[in-house]
């Protein structure tokens, strides 16, 4: 199977869609049978700010693809820069040394 990384380190912003074309981009490789990792770092950690409650459409999907598999990990110094203390239930906080580790199984690497 097809391991692919994607890396969001942009704001869920609705000028700059990186973050939400990161989300859907994410959900078109699981529909394909990818086995698909993200791992936010810098402002893409923000799109877990009120991740659960939310109800735009972008954590909405975020929310499903949680629960069909996709595997979260964020950045641990920018959650701290961004003032998030709690993440999501199916996201676990990591480090630079885990993003590296995630890479180096990858077969595929995006990054927004």
């Amino acid at each position: 199977m097809t391991q692919a990384l994607i890396v969001l380190h942009a704001a869920l912003e609705p000028e700059n869609p990186r973050a939400d074309t990161a989300i859907r981009l994410a959900g078109a490789m699981l529909a394909e049978g990818k086995d698909v990792r993200l791992f936010l770092a810098g402002q893409g950690v923000l799109l877990l700010r009120n991740a659960d409650t939310a109800e735009d459409s972008t954590r909405a999907l975020l929310r499903e693809l949680l629960e069909i598999g996709l595997e979260v990990q964020c950045c641990g110094s920018s959650l701290k820069a961004q003032g998030i203390e709690s993440v999501p239930d199916g996201v676990q906080k990591g480090s630079m040394k885990g993003l590296s580790a995630w890479i180096s199984t990858a077969d595929e690497v995006i990054c927004f």
